[in-house]
Protein backbone atom coordinates (compact mmCIF):
# COMPACT_ATOMS: atom_id res chain seq x y z
CA UNK A 1 0.00 0.00 0.00
CA UNK A 2 1.16 3.51 -0.78
CA UNK A 3 0.21 6.87 0.66
CA UNK A 4 -2.16 7.49 -2.22
CA UNK A 5 -4.44 4.76 -0.90
CA UNK A 6 -7.87 5.92 0.08
CA UNK A 7 -8.33 7.29 3.57
CA UNK A 8 -11.05 6.95 6.15
CA UNK A 9 -11.45 7.80 9.81
CA UNK A 10 -10.35 5.14 12.27
CA UNK A 11 -13.10 3.00 13.79
CA UNK A 12 -12.51 -0.03 15.96
CA UNK A 13 -14.84 -2.20 13.88
CA UNK A 14 -12.35 -2.38 11.05
CA UNK A 15 -8.92 -3.76 10.49
CA UNK A 16 -5.28 -2.83 10.62
CA UNK A 17 -2.31 -3.92 8.60
CA UNK A 18 1.43 -3.52 8.58
CA UNK A 19 2.96 -3.47 5.12
CA UNK A 20 6.59 -4.30 4.48
CA UNK A 21 8.92 -3.99 1.54
CA UNK A 22 11.80 -5.80 3.15
CA UNK A 23 11.57 -9.10 4.99
CA UNK A 24 9.49 -11.56 7.03
CA UNK A 25 9.10 -10.52 10.63
CA UNK A 26 7.27 -11.33 13.82
CA UNK A 27 4.97 -8.52 14.84
CA UNK A 28 3.71 -7.68 18.31
CA UNK A 29 0.85 -5.24 17.88
CA UNK A 30 -0.33 -3.42 21.01
CA UNK A 31 -3.17 -0.95 20.58
CA UNK A 32 -2.74 1.23 23.64
CA UNK A 33 -6.19 2.32 24.73
CA UNK A 34 -6.75 5.52 26.66
CA UNK A 35 -9.78 7.62 27.46
CA UNK A 36 -10.78 10.25 24.92
CA UNK A 37 -8.82 13.43 25.38
CA UNK A 38 -10.78 16.21 26.98
CA UNK A 39 -11.78 18.91 24.52
CA UNK A 40 -9.22 21.17 26.19
CA UNK A 41 -6.45 19.22 24.50
CA UNK A 42 -8.34 17.37 21.79
CA UNK A 43 -6.19 18.81 19.06
CA UNK A 44 -7.33 16.24 16.50
CA UNK A 45 -10.90 17.49 16.87
CA UNK A 46 -9.70 21.10 16.87
CA UNK A 47 -7.91 20.60 13.56
CA UNK A 48 -10.90 18.77 12.09
CA UNK A 49 -13.29 21.56 13.05
CA UNK A 50 -11.02 24.39 11.97
CA UNK A 51 -11.14 23.33 8.31
CA UNK A 52 -14.93 23.44 7.95
CA UNK A 53 -14.98 27.24 7.96
CA UNK A 54 -13.51 27.14 4.46
CA UNK A 55 -16.36 24.91 3.30
CA UNK A 56 -18.73 27.60 4.54
CA UNK A 57 -16.97 30.37 2.60
CA UNK A 58 -16.52 28.74 -0.79
CA UNK A 59 -17.71 30.79 -3.76
CA UNK A 60 -18.63 29.92 -7.33
CA UNK A 61 -20.14 27.32 -9.61
CA UNK A 62 -18.64 24.29 -7.87
CA UNK A 63 -19.49 24.96 -4.25
CA UNK A 64 -22.24 22.37 -4.02
CA UNK A 65 -20.04 19.60 -5.43
CA UNK A 66 -17.02 20.56 -3.32
CA UNK A 67 -18.14 21.77 0.11
CA UNK A 68 -18.64 19.32 2.94
CA UNK A 69 -21.50 21.39 4.35
CA UNK A 70 -25.04 20.50 3.34
CA UNK A 71 -26.33 24.07 3.70
CA UNK A 72 -24.03 25.69 1.15
CA UNK A 73 -24.72 25.80 -2.57
CA UNK A 74 -23.45 27.44 -5.73
CA UNK A 75 -23.36 31.22 -5.66
CA UNK A 76 -22.17 34.24 -7.66
CA UNK A 77 -22.09 32.06 -10.75
CA UNK A 78 -21.83 35.04 -13.11
CA UNK A 79 -18.52 36.27 -11.66
CA UNK A 80 -15.94 37.04 -14.32
CA UNK A 81 -13.51 34.79 -12.43
CA UNK A 82 -15.11 31.80 -10.79
CA UNK A 83 -14.24 30.34 -7.43
CA UNK A 84 -12.18 31.43 -4.48
CA UNK A 85 -13.49 32.11 -1.00
CA UNK A 86 -15.65 34.80 0.54
CA UNK A 87 -13.51 36.99 2.73
CA UNK A 88 -15.33 36.88 6.05
CA UNK A 89 -18.99 37.04 7.01
CA UNK A 90 -19.52 38.93 3.76
CA UNK A 91 -19.29 37.73 0.16
CA UNK A 92 -16.58 39.87 -1.42
CA UNK A 93 -13.12 38.55 -2.30
CA UNK A 94 -10.09 40.65 -1.39
CA UNK A 95 -6.80 39.49 -2.86
CA UNK A 96 -4.53 40.34 0.06
CA UNK A 97 -6.19 38.12 2.71
CA UNK A 98 -7.09 35.55 0.03
CA UNK A 99 -3.44 34.99 -0.88
CA UNK A 100 -2.29 35.25 2.72
CA UNK A 101 -4.81 32.67 3.93
CA UNK A 102 -3.94 30.16 1.22
CA UNK A 103 -0.18 30.51 1.68
CA UNK A 104 -0.44 30.31 5.48
CA UNK A 105 -2.56 27.18 5.24
CA UNK A 106 0.06 25.78 2.87
CA UNK A 107 2.73 26.58 5.45
CA UNK A 108 0.73 24.75 8.12
CA UNK A 109 0.51 21.63 5.95
CA UNK A 110 4.17 21.85 4.96
CA UNK A 111 5.31 21.96 8.58
CA UNK A 112 2.72 19.67 10.15
CA UNK A 113 1.78 17.26 7.39
CA UNK A 114 2.04 14.36 9.84
CA UNK A 115 -0.71 15.90 11.96
CA UNK A 116 -3.08 16.25 9.00
CA UNK A 117 -2.46 12.66 7.96
CA UNK A 118 -2.64 11.16 11.44
CA UNK A 119 -5.98 12.84 12.15
CA UNK A 120 -7.46 12.01 8.76
CA UNK A 121 -7.65 15.65 7.64
CA UNK A 122 -5.16 15.61 4.74
CA UNK A 123 -7.74 15.02 2.01
CA UNK A 124 -10.06 17.70 3.38
CA UNK A 125 -7.22 20.19 3.46
CA UNK A 126 -6.15 19.30 -0.09
CA UNK A 127 -9.67 20.00 -1.36
CA UNK A 128 -9.48 23.47 0.19
CA UNK A 129 -5.95 24.11 -1.05
CA UNK A 130 -6.79 23.08 -4.60
CA UNK A 131 -9.90 25.29 -4.58
CA UNK A 132 -7.70 28.24 -3.65
CA UNK A 133 -5.08 27.30 -6.24
CA UNK A 134 -7.56 26.97 -9.09
CA UNK A 135 -8.88 30.44 -8.33
CA UNK A 136 -5.39 31.97 -8.36
CA UNK A 137 -4.63 30.35 -11.70
CA UNK A 138 -7.98 31.41 -13.17
CA UNK A 139 -7.43 34.94 -11.83
CA UNK A 140 -4.15 35.17 -13.76
CA UNK A 141 -4.08 35.92 -17.49
CA UNK A 142 -0.89 34.62 -19.06
CA UNK A 143 0.65 35.51 -22.40
CA UNK A 144 3.09 32.67 -22.73
CA UNK A 145 4.99 32.73 -19.44
CA UNK A 146 4.27 36.41 -18.86
CA UNK A 147 1.42 37.75 -16.74
CA UNK A 148 -0.67 40.37 -18.50
CA UNK A 149 -3.24 41.00 -15.75
CA UNK A 150 -4.41 39.63 -12.41
CA UNK A 151 -7.80 39.76 -10.68
CA UNK A 152 -7.24 41.21 -7.22
CA UNK A 153 -10.85 41.74 -6.02
CA UNK A 154 -14.31 40.32 -6.63
CA UNK A 155 -17.26 42.42 -5.60
CA UNK A 156 -17.55 45.96 -4.31
CA UNK A 157 -17.17 45.91 -0.54
CA UNK A 158 -19.74 48.62 0.20
CA UNK A 159 -22.30 47.17 -2.21
CA UNK A 160 -21.75 43.72 -0.79
CA UNK A 161 -22.04 44.86 2.82
CA UNK A 162 -25.44 46.41 2.12
CA UNK A 163 -26.82 42.89 1.70
CA UNK A 164 -27.50 40.52 4.59
CA UNK A 165 -28.59 37.09 3.48
CA UNK A 166 -27.31 33.84 1.97
CA UNK A 167 -24.79 34.13 -0.88
CA UNK A 168 -26.90 31.80 -3.00
CA UNK A 169 -29.62 34.47 -3.19
CA UNK A 170 -27.44 37.54 -3.62
CA UNK A 171 -27.74 39.55 -6.80
CA UNK A 172 -25.15 41.91 -8.21
CA UNK A 173 -22.43 42.77 -5.69
CA UNK A 174 -20.02 44.39 -8.13
CA UNK A 175 -17.53 43.05 -10.63
CA UNK A 176 -13.85 42.15 -10.66
CA UNK A 177 -10.93 44.51 -10.22
CA UNK A 178 -7.76 43.79 -12.20
CA UNK A 179 -4.16 44.98 -12.10
CA UNK A 180 -1.81 45.24 -15.06
CA UNK A 181 1.14 47.01 -13.47
CA UNK A 182 1.07 46.88 -9.67
CA UNK A 183 -0.45 45.31 -6.54
CA UNK A 184 2.75 43.37 -5.90
CA UNK A 185 1.62 42.73 -2.33
CA UNK A 186 -1.33 40.72 -3.63
CA UNK A 187 0.32 39.14 -6.65
CA UNK A 188 3.26 37.93 -4.55
CA UNK A 189 0.83 36.34 -2.09
CA UNK A 190 -0.81 34.47 -4.96
CA UNK A 191 2.65 33.33 -6.04
CA UNK A 192 3.49 32.17 -2.52
CA UNK A 193 0.24 30.24 -2.21
CA UNK A 194 0.72 28.46 -5.53
CA UNK A 195 4.36 27.66 -4.82
CA UNK A 196 3.43 26.27 -1.41
CA UNK A 197 0.74 24.13 -3.00
CA UNK A 198 3.30 22.83 -5.47
CA UNK A 199 5.70 22.00 -2.65
CA UNK A 200 2.93 20.14 -0.84
CA UNK A 201 1.23 18.35 -3.73
CA UNK A 202 3.39 18.71 -6.84
CA UNK A 203 0.96 20.15 -9.42
CA UNK A 204 3.25 21.59 -12.14
CA UNK A 205 0.63 24.18 -13.17
CA UNK A 206 0.87 25.70 -9.70
CA UNK A 207 4.61 26.17 -10.09
CA UNK A 208 4.26 27.58 -13.61
CA UNK A 209 1.84 30.26 -12.44
CA UNK A 210 3.77 30.94 -9.23
CA UNK A 211 6.93 31.73 -11.19
CA UNK A 212 5.09 34.02 -13.59
CA UNK A 213 3.28 35.85 -10.81
CA UNK A 214 6.48 36.35 -8.84
CA UNK A 215 8.22 37.80 -11.89
CA UNK A 216 5.28 40.17 -12.40
CA UNK A 217 5.41 41.27 -8.75
CA UNK A 218 9.17 41.89 -8.97
CA UNK A 219 8.72 44.02 -12.08
CA UNK A 220 5.72 45.97 -10.73
CA UNK A 221 6.44 46.52 -7.04
CA UNK A 222 3.76 49.07 -6.33
CA UNK A 223 1.38 48.10 -3.54
CA UNK A 224 -2.41 48.11 -3.65
CA UNK A 225 -4.79 49.16 -0.89
CA UNK A 226 -8.54 49.35 -0.67
CA UNK A 227 -10.94 50.68 1.92
CA UNK A 228 -10.96 47.38 3.77
CA UNK A 229 -7.34 46.20 3.44
CA UNK A 230 -4.44 48.62 3.32
CA UNK A 231 -0.79 47.99 2.51
CA UNK A 232 2.30 50.19 2.21
CA UNK A 233 5.19 47.81 1.70
CA UNK A 234 5.69 44.82 -0.60
CA UNK A 235 9.10 43.57 0.52
CA UNK A 236 7.66 41.09 3.03
CA UNK A 237 5.32 39.50 0.48
CA UNK A 238 8.12 39.28 -2.08
CA UNK A 239 10.40 37.63 0.48
CA UNK A 240 7.63 35.23 1.51
CA UNK A 241 7.04 34.21 -2.11
CA UNK A 242 10.78 33.88 -2.74
CA UNK A 243 11.06 31.40 0.13
CA UNK A 244 8.33 29.20 -1.28
CA UNK A 245 9.73 29.33 -4.79
CA UNK A 246 13.17 28.43 -3.50
CA UNK A 247 11.72 25.47 -1.60
CA UNK A 248 9.91 24.46 -4.78
CA UNK A 249 12.82 24.82 -7.19
CA UNK A 250 16.11 25.19 -5.28
CA UNK A 251 16.87 27.87 -7.88
CA UNK A 252 19.65 30.16 -6.66
CA UNK A 253 17.88 33.13 -8.24
CA UNK A 254 15.31 32.95 -5.45
CA UNK A 255 17.97 32.30 -2.82
CA UNK A 256 19.29 35.83 -3.22
CA UNK A 257 15.84 37.22 -2.43
CA UNK A 258 15.61 34.92 0.57
CA UNK A 259 18.94 36.18 1.92
CA UNK A 260 17.65 39.76 1.74
CA UNK A 261 14.69 39.16 4.06
CA UNK A 262 14.83 41.66 6.91
CA UNK A 263 14.01 41.38 10.59
CA UNK A 264 10.40 40.80 11.65
CA UNK A 265 8.86 42.97 14.36
CA UNK A 266 5.23 41.82 14.16
CA UNK A 267 3.25 38.63 14.19
CA UNK A 268 2.62 36.87 10.88
CA UNK A 269 -0.63 38.31 9.49
CA UNK A 270 -2.36 39.32 6.26
CA UNK A 271 -0.73 42.76 6.20
CA UNK A 272 2.76 41.68 7.24
CA UNK A 273 4.22 38.25 6.48
CA UNK A 274 7.75 39.22 7.45
CA UNK A 275 7.80 36.79 10.40
CA UNK A 276 6.73 33.86 8.25
CA UNK A 277 9.34 34.84 5.67
CA UNK A 278 12.01 35.19 8.36
CA UNK A 279 11.19 31.76 9.75
CA UNK A 280 11.35 30.10 6.34
CA UNK A 281 14.64 31.91 5.81
CA UNK A 282 15.83 30.32 9.04
CA UNK A 283 14.83 26.89 7.81
CA UNK A 284 16.50 27.42 4.44
CA UNK A 285 19.73 29.12 5.53
CA UNK A 286 20.07 28.24 9.21
CA UNK A 287 20.01 31.95 10.08
CA UNK A 288 17.06 32.65 12.38
CA UNK A 289 18.20 36.11 13.44
CA UNK A 290 15.49 37.83 11.39
CA UNK A 291 12.77 35.99 13.34
CA UNK A 292 13.42 38.02 16.47
CA UNK A 293 9.71 38.49 17.17
CA UNK A 294 9.60 34.89 18.35
CA UNK A 295 11.24 36.11 21.56
CA UNK A 296 8.05 38.01 22.39
CA UNK A 297 5.99 34.82 22.48
CA UNK A 298 6.22 34.07 26.18
CA UNK A 299 4.33 34.51 29.43
CA UNK A 300 1.19 32.94 30.85
CA UNK A 301 -1.23 35.79 30.19
CA UNK A 302 -3.34 36.07 27.06
CA UNK A 303 -1.15 37.29 24.20
CA UNK A 304 -3.10 40.37 23.16
CA UNK A 305 -1.69 41.93 20.00
CA UNK A 306 -4.50 44.00 18.53
CA UNK A 307 -8.05 44.92 19.46
CA UNK A 308 -9.43 43.78 16.11
CA UNK A 309 -9.36 40.02 15.82
CA UNK A 310 -7.21 39.44 18.88
CA UNK A 311 -7.91 35.70 18.81
CA UNK A 312 -6.80 35.60 15.17
CA UNK A 313 -3.40 37.13 16.02
CA UNK A 314 -3.09 34.96 19.11
CA UNK A 315 -3.70 31.77 17.13
CA UNK A 316 -1.20 32.75 14.44
CA UNK A 317 1.38 33.56 17.11
CA UNK A 318 0.78 30.05 18.45
CA UNK A 319 1.37 28.61 15.00
CA UNK A 320 4.65 30.49 14.69
CA UNK A 321 5.80 29.30 18.11
CA UNK A 322 4.90 25.71 17.21
CA UNK A 323 6.75 25.85 13.89
CA UNK A 324 9.76 27.32 15.70
CA UNK A 325 9.55 24.59 18.35
CA UNK A 326 9.85 22.00 15.60
CA UNK A 327 13.33 23.42 14.97
CA UNK A 328 14.12 23.97 18.67
CA UNK A 329 13.57 27.71 18.27
CA UNK A 330 10.24 28.10 20.06
CA UNK A 331 8.07 27.02 22.98
CA UNK A 332 5.25 24.57 22.24
CA UNK A 333 4.07 24.68 25.86
CA UNK A 334 3.46 28.42 25.53
CA UNK A 335 1.21 27.80 22.53
CA UNK A 336 -0.67 25.10 24.41
CA UNK A 337 -1.37 27.52 27.24
CA UNK A 338 -2.56 30.20 24.83
CA UNK A 339 -4.94 27.83 23.07
CA UNK A 340 -6.62 27.21 26.42
CA UNK A 341 -7.84 30.80 26.30
CA UNK A 342 -9.39 30.30 22.87
CA UNK A 343 -11.12 27.04 23.81
CA UNK A 344 -12.48 28.40 27.09
CA UNK A 345 -10.26 26.37 29.39
CA UNK A 346 -8.44 29.31 30.94
CA UNK A 347 -9.95 32.52 32.27
CA UNK A 348 -8.91 35.92 30.98
CA UNK A 349 -7.75 38.67 33.32
CA UNK A 350 -11.38 39.65 33.97
CA UNK A 351 -12.10 36.19 35.34
CA UNK A 352 -14.28 35.22 32.38
CA UNK A 353 -13.66 32.34 29.99
CA UNK A 354 -15.09 31.89 26.50
CA UNK A 355 -14.81 29.16 23.90
CA UNK A 356 -14.33 31.22 20.75
CA UNK A 357 -14.47 28.23 18.37
CA UNK A 358 -18.01 27.79 17.06
CA UNK A 359 -19.42 24.34 17.79
CA UNK A 360 -16.35 23.06 19.61
CA UNK A 361 -18.11 22.96 22.99
CA UNK A 362 -21.74 23.27 24.08
CA UNK A 363 -21.08 26.76 25.46
CA UNK A 364 -19.01 27.97 22.50
CA UNK A 365 -19.71 31.18 20.61
CA UNK A 366 -22.78 30.58 18.45
CA UNK A 367 -23.63 33.90 16.82
CA UNK A 368 -20.71 34.84 14.58
CA UNK A 369 -21.06 37.81 12.25
CA UNK A 370 -21.67 35.64 9.17
CA UNK A 371 -24.45 36.14 6.65
CA UNK A 372 -24.67 32.60 5.27
CA UNK A 373 -24.81 30.91 8.67
CA UNK A 374 -27.11 33.39 10.38
CA UNK A 375 -30.32 32.66 8.51
CA UNK A 376 -31.52 36.13 9.49
CA UNK A 377 -32.42 39.22 7.48
CA UNK A 378 -30.20 41.57 9.45
CA UNK A 379 -27.03 41.54 11.50
CA UNK A 380 -28.90 43.29 14.31
CA UNK A 381 -30.55 40.03 15.37
CA UNK A 382 -28.51 39.11 18.41
CA UNK A 383 -31.29 37.23 20.15
CA UNK A 384 -32.04 34.96 17.19
CA UNK A 385 -30.07 31.69 17.08
CA UNK A 386 -28.02 31.05 13.97
CA UNK A 387 -29.81 28.87 11.45
CA UNK A 388 -26.63 26.89 10.79
CA UNK A 389 -23.64 26.14 12.98
CA UNK A 390 -20.53 27.75 11.50
CA UNK A 391 -18.55 24.84 12.83
CA UNK A 392 -14.88 25.51 13.53
CA UNK A 393 -14.94 29.25 12.89
CA UNK A 394 -12.66 31.25 15.17
CA UNK A 395 -14.42 34.39 16.40
CA UNK A 396 -12.51 37.64 16.73
CA UNK A 397 -12.33 37.46 20.50
CA UNK A 398 -11.65 39.95 23.30
CA UNK A 399 -11.26 43.58 22.32
CA UNK A 400 -8.83 44.34 25.13
CA UNK A 401 -6.19 42.56 27.19
CA UNK A 402 -8.62 42.25 30.09
CA UNK A 403 -10.83 39.87 28.12
CA UNK A 404 -13.87 41.98 27.19
CA UNK A 405 -16.09 39.93 24.86
CA UNK A 406 -19.76 39.22 24.15
CA UNK A 407 -21.24 36.66 21.76
CA UNK A 408 -23.26 39.11 19.64
CA UNK A 409 -23.86 38.80 15.90
CA UNK A 410 -23.96 42.56 15.50
CA UNK A 411 -20.46 42.96 16.93
CA UNK A 412 -18.41 42.77 13.75
CA UNK A 413 -15.24 43.39 15.72
CA UNK A 414 -15.38 40.82 18.51
CA UNK A 415 -17.49 38.28 16.60
CA UNK A 416 -16.01 38.72 13.15
CA UNK A 417 -14.93 35.53 11.39
CA UNK A 418 -12.68 35.47 8.32
CA UNK A 419 -10.53 33.24 6.18
CA UNK A 420 -7.36 34.84 7.54
CA UNK A 421 -8.57 34.26 11.12
CA UNK A 422 -8.84 30.53 10.58
CA UNK A 423 -5.61 30.21 8.59
CA UNK A 424 -3.33 30.64 11.59
CA UNK A 425 -5.83 28.77 13.75
CA UNK A 426 -5.59 25.71 11.48
CA UNK A 427 -1.80 25.95 11.79
CA UNK A 428 -1.98 26.19 15.57
CA UNK A 429 -4.30 23.18 15.85
CA UNK A 430 -2.09 21.13 13.52
CA UNK A 431 1.03 22.21 15.38
CA UNK A 432 -0.42 21.29 18.76
CA UNK A 433 -1.37 17.86 17.48
CA UNK A 434 2.09 17.48 15.94
CA UNK A 435 3.76 18.20 19.29
CA UNK A 436 1.29 16.56 21.70
CA UNK A 437 -0.64 13.99 19.63
CA UNK A 438 -3.78 14.11 21.77
CA UNK A 439 -7.42 13.66 20.91
CA UNK A 440 -9.50 12.05 18.18
CA UNK A 441 -11.70 13.59 15.47
CA UNK A 442 -15.46 13.45 15.83
CA UNK A 443 -17.55 11.20 13.63
CA UNK A 444 -18.81 13.33 10.76
CA UNK A 445 -22.29 11.91 11.30
CA UNK A 446 -22.40 13.75 14.63
CA UNK A 447 -21.49 17.14 13.19
CA UNK A 448 -24.40 19.50 12.43
CA UNK A 449 -24.62 20.53 8.80
CA UNK A 450 -21.83 18.24 7.61
CA UNK A 451 -22.84 16.13 4.64
CA UNK A 452 -23.51 12.49 5.36
CA UNK A 453 -20.79 10.25 4.02
CA UNK A 454 -18.13 12.95 4.03
CA UNK A 455 -14.88 11.04 4.05
CA UNK A 456 -11.25 11.41 3.24
CA UNK A 457 -10.58 10.14 -0.24
CA UNK A 458 -7.16 9.71 -1.81
CA UNK A 459 -4.50 12.35 -1.28
CA UNK A 460 -2.64 12.23 -4.57
CA UNK A 461 0.70 13.99 -4.61
CA UNK A 462 2.50 14.42 -7.91
CA UNK A 463 6.25 14.03 -7.70
CA UNK A 464 7.91 17.46 -7.95
CA UNK A 465 11.09 17.83 -9.90
CA UNK A 466 12.94 19.02 -6.80
CA UNK A 467 13.02 18.26 -3.12
CA UNK A 468 9.92 19.62 -1.42
CA UNK A 469 10.57 19.11 2.26
CA UNK A 470 13.71 17.62 3.83
CA UNK A 471 12.88 14.54 5.81
CA UNK A 472 10.01 13.38 3.63
CA UNK A 473 12.01 11.74 0.87
CA UNK A 474 10.68 8.40 -0.39
CA UNK A 475 12.84 5.60 0.92
CA UNK A 476 14.70 3.44 -1.55
CA UNK A 477 13.79 -0.16 -2.19
CA UNK A 478 15.86 -2.80 -0.41
CA UNK A 479 18.67 -4.15 -2.54
CA UNK A 480 18.02 -7.79 -1.68
CA UNK A 481 14.88 -9.85 -1.21
CA UNK A 482 14.49 -12.22 1.73
CA UNK A 483 14.50 -15.97 1.49
CA UNK A 484 11.11 -17.43 0.73
CA UNK A 485 9.38 -18.97 3.73
CA UNK A 486 6.21 -20.99 3.94
CA UNK A 487 3.45 -18.89 5.48
CA UNK A 488 2.50 -19.98 8.96
CA UNK A 489 0.02 -18.55 11.41
CA UNK A 490 0.12 -19.11 15.14
CA UNK A 491 -2.86 -17.74 16.99
CA UNK A 492 -2.76 -16.55 20.56
CA UNK A 493 -5.32 -15.27 23.03
CA UNK A 494 -4.76 -11.56 23.52
CA UNK A 495 -3.51 -10.37 26.87
CA UNK A 496 -4.65 -7.11 28.38
CA UNK A 497 -3.54 -4.67 31.03
CA UNK A 498 -4.32 -1.14 32.07
CA UNK A 499 -2.11 0.04 29.23
CA UNK A 500 -3.78 -1.86 26.42
CA UNK A 501 -4.00 -5.20 24.64
CA UNK A 502 -1.16 -7.26 23.24
CA UNK A 503 -1.22 -10.12 20.78
CA UNK A 504 1.70 -12.01 19.23
CA UNK A 505 0.35 -13.49 16.01
CA UNK A 506 3.72 -14.69 14.64
CA UNK A 507 2.45 -14.23 11.11
CA UNK A 508 4.88 -14.66 8.24
CA UNK A 509 4.63 -13.70 4.60
CA UNK A 510 6.34 -15.23 1.56
CA UNK A 511 7.42 -12.01 -0.10
CA UNK A 512 8.76 -13.45 -3.34
CA UNK A 513 5.27 -14.65 -4.17
CA UNK A 514 3.63 -11.28 -3.63
CA UNK A 515 3.63 -7.90 -5.30
CA UNK A 516 4.81 -4.89 -3.35
CA UNK A 517 1.29 -3.73 -2.57
CA UNK A 518 0.36 -7.12 -1.08
CA UNK A 519 3.24 -7.55 1.35
CA UNK A 520 1.39 -7.07 4.55
CA UNK A 521 0.23 -8.68 7.75
CA UNK A 522 -3.33 -7.86 8.69
CA UNK A 523 -5.31 -8.05 11.90
CA UNK A 524 -8.89 -7.34 12.78
CA UNK A 525 -9.48 -5.26 15.87
CA UNK A 526 -11.79 -7.98 17.13
CA UNK A 527 -8.72 -10.24 17.35
CA UNK A 528 -7.61 -8.17 20.32
CA UNK A 529 -10.81 -8.43 22.30
CA UNK A 530 -11.35 -4.68 22.18
CA UNK A 531 -14.82 -3.68 23.32
CA UNK A 532 -17.06 -1.37 21.30
CA UNK A 533 -16.95 1.25 24.06
CA UNK A 534 -13.21 1.76 23.75
CA UNK A 535 -11.34 4.12 21.44
CA UNK A 536 -7.96 3.33 19.92
CA UNK A 537 -5.51 6.20 20.30
CA UNK A 538 -2.19 4.43 19.84
CA UNK A 539 -0.91 1.28 18.15
CA UNK A 540 2.60 0.02 18.82
CA UNK A 541 4.26 -2.45 16.46
CA UNK A 542 7.35 -4.39 17.52
CA UNK A 543 9.31 -6.04 14.73
CA UNK A 544 12.04 -8.65 15.09
CA UNK A 545 13.86 -10.87 12.60
CA UNK A 546 15.89 -14.07 12.69
CA UNK A 547 18.56 -12.79 10.30
CA UNK A 548 20.25 -9.57 9.26
CA UNK A 549 17.78 -8.05 6.82
CA UNK A 550 19.20 -4.55 6.63
CA UNK A 551 16.73 -1.80 5.88
CA UNK A 552 13.06 -2.39 6.71
CA UNK A 553 10.62 -0.12 4.89
CA UNK A 554 6.93 -0.29 5.74
CA UNK A 555 3.76 1.46 6.81
CA UNK A 556 0.94 0.98 9.27
CA UNK A 557 -2.62 1.36 8.06
CA UNK A 558 -6.09 1.11 9.55
CA UNK A 559 -9.51 0.79 7.95
CA UNK A 560 -13.20 0.49 8.69
CA UNK A 561 -13.35 -2.65 6.60
CA UNK A 562 -11.48 -5.93 6.28
CA UNK A 563 -11.31 -5.45 2.52
CA UNK A 564 -7.95 -4.50 1.01
CA UNK A 565 -9.90 -2.33 -1.42
CA UNK A 566 -11.51 -0.31 1.35
CA UNK A 567 -10.59 3.13 2.66
CA UNK A 568 -7.28 2.92 4.49
CA UNK A 569 -5.72 5.62 6.66
CA UNK A 570 -1.99 5.30 6.18
CA UNK A 571 0.79 6.34 8.50
CA UNK A 572 4.13 7.64 7.33
CA UNK A 573 6.65 5.23 5.85
CA UNK A 574 8.89 3.68 8.50
CA UNK A 575 12.53 3.07 7.69
CA UNK A 576 14.57 1.03 10.14
CA UNK A 577 17.77 -1.02 9.95
CA UNK A 578 17.05 -4.42 11.54
CA UNK A 579 19.55 -7.08 12.53
CA UNK A 580 18.67 -10.67 13.42
CA UNK A 581 18.36 -11.64 17.06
Amino acid sequence: MHKSNRLKSILISGAMAISSLAAPFTAVVSPSLTANAADSDNYAKLLQYSLYFYDANMCGKNVESTTRLSWRGNCHTSDEVDGGFHDAGDHAMFGQPQGYSASTLGWAYYEFKDAFEATGQAAHYKTIADYFAKFFRDATVLNGDTVSKVCIEKGDGDMDHAYWGPPENQGNRGGCKWTTDGAANIVAEYAAALAANYVNFGNPDDLKYAKALYNFAKQHQGSYSCKFYGNKDTSDELGWAACWLYLATKDSAYKGDVDNIGKAYWVHCWENVSLGAAMLKGEITGDWSAAGYLGDLSGDGYKFIDAWGSARHNATAQMCALVAAKYNKGNAAWAKGQMQYLTGDKAFANGQSYCLVVGFKPNASSMPHHRAASGTDTAESDGVPSKYSLIGALCGGPTDANGTYADKRSDYQANEVAIDYNAGFVGAAAGLYYHYKTGTPDSTSSLPGVKGGSSDGPVVTQTPGTTANPGTQPTSQPTTQPTTQTPTVTTQTPSSSGDGYTIKPNKKVTYSALGEDERMIGFSYKDFGISSSEKITEVQVNISANKNIGKYVGQFGTSTTDSANGYWAMGDEITQSISGN
